[in-house]
């Protein structure tokens, strides 16, 4: 009897694993053509740039930016209060000599505009620019590769759940709380709502 139940367990452990399941070719074709088609994967690329401010065109914006700033000149101001006193003594013949102190004050306002020329040929703001640049295309692409990655493995988790039967109730859940963490992925880096497509019906 044991040596009949461990061939039993060799068998088990050694023997194949069945089969995938195949899906029915018309539920397939059902779950395919109701799988939303919005948002589409540019869309879901396009949104995620935006939510990640990683657009090509903020990079751009800093390079004009900083050339800009080589021609614009640098502006100092000043401001102050002067005070002046001075005495004037007059003598005239045949009268006596007076002595007078004039008193005044006044503001000051002095603005000064100074250009770096040497900046128009090398302006190292350009340099800083262009590798934040490289970094940010760097963070772009690692972007776009993972919300595509998910977008797909998405489609492919709708198309599973409405076409194939789950071998078991585990890898039934499983599915669904894979599909749920990565629609929530998705929607944390893009914003956008994903609609569920209508669970396909066998055929009649």
């Amino acid at each position: 009897m044991i040596a009949q139940v461990t061939l039993a367990l060799l068998y088990s452990l050694l023997a194949p694993p069945p089969p995938a399941p195949v899906p029915d070719p018309a539920v397939l074709a059902r779950a395919l053509a109701e799988l939303p088609t919005r948002p589409s994967v540019t869309e879901v690329q396009e949104a995620a740039l935006r939510r990640a401010t990683l657009s090509p065109k903020t990079t751009r914006n800093w390079l004009r930016r900083a050339r800009a700033a080589a021609i614009l000149p640098g502006i100092t101001g000043e401001y102050g209060l002067r005070s002046d006193q001075g005495w004037q003594l007059d003598q005239a013949v045949g009268d006596g000599d007076e002595l007078s102190q004039d008193l005044g004050a006044g503001r000051v306002i002095q603005l000064r505009a100074s250009w770096d020329l040497d900046r128009l040929i090398f302006n190292a703001d350009e340099l800083r620019a262009a590798r934040a640049s490289l970094d940010l295309a760097e963070l772009r692409e690692r972007l776009l590769v993972r919300v595509t990655q998910l977008y797909f493995e998405r489609q492919q988790l709708l198309l599973e759940i409405a076409s194939l039967p789950a071998r078991d109730g585990h890898e039934a859940i499983s599915r669904h709380v894979r599909l749920a963490e990565v629609e929530a992925v998705l929607t944390g880096l893009t914003g956008l709502r994903l609609p569920r497509a209508a669970p396909a019906r066998p055929p009649p």
